[in-house]
């Protein structure tokens, strides 16, 4: 049996619906096979381990004085904790103050570790310059080609963000490593001994 024109209109019309979503079910299949066999970004990797995310920031600290100066001093060393990796959003907060003598000028007040930027382009009393590398020291990897600067810090006045988030692994010990360039003490009375103290921003992942 023969079909009317109306329906053999029809028949084309589904027909071309057909191959027109045969061919939009072709390019979605190239496309997910394409995202399949890309690499898998930094922050997807972190994205996909399975767990709650918790504000948090590694802490530590370290005691110095005159003698420490050129030199490769004592490291921070901090755990990561077993529970789950630690996620690095930005470069090091580092600051220092005064520990001794304990009628020291600036006794126990926060100063900067880098004579950059200053507003009067003055040295003033109570500042160190520091350069400082990382390390895993579960690893004994090291992360840099050489001592970086104080300028790829972060400041209470402005956290920089890391190029990508950075993975510490569970049990993973940090070491930040700072070499103490100059000490300009000269206060009065001046100190002889200061703390060096460093905090990792960032979060963790933990099963709760």
């Amino acid at each position: 049996m023969s079909l009317s024109q109306a329906e053999q209109r029809i028949l084309a019309s589904h027909k071309s619906r057909i191959e027109t979503l045969s061919s939009q079910v072709s390019q979605l299949v190239a496309v997910v096979q394409t995202l399949q066999a890309r690499p898998v970004s930094p922050q997807e990797e972190i994205d996909q381990i399975p767990g709650r995310r918790i504000e948090n920031a590694l802490t530590g600290e370290v005691a110095f004085d005159v003698t420490d100066i050129n030199k490769r001093a004592q490291p921070i060393i901090m755990n990561v904790s077993q529970d789950g990796p630690f996620i690095q959003t930005h470069y090091p907060l580092v600051l220092w103050r005064p520990s001794a003598p304990s009628n020291a000028a600036n006794l126990n007040r926060w100063r900067p570790v880098s004579t950059f930027p200053l507003p009067d382009q003055v040295v003033d009393t109570d500042i160190i310059d520091i350069l400082y590398e990382m390390f895993d020291g579960g690893a004994g990897r090291q992360f840099q080609n050489a001592p970086r600067s104080a300028g790829l810090l972060s400041r209470p006045d402005n956290l920089v963000p890391l190029p990508i988030p950075t993975l510490w692994s569970p049990n993973s010990n940090i070491q930040f490593q700072p070499t103490y360039l100059a000490l300009t003490w000269d206060g009065s009375p001046a100190p002889t001994q200061g703390i060096l103290h460093v905090d990792l921003p960032g979060y963790r992942v933990v099963n709760l």
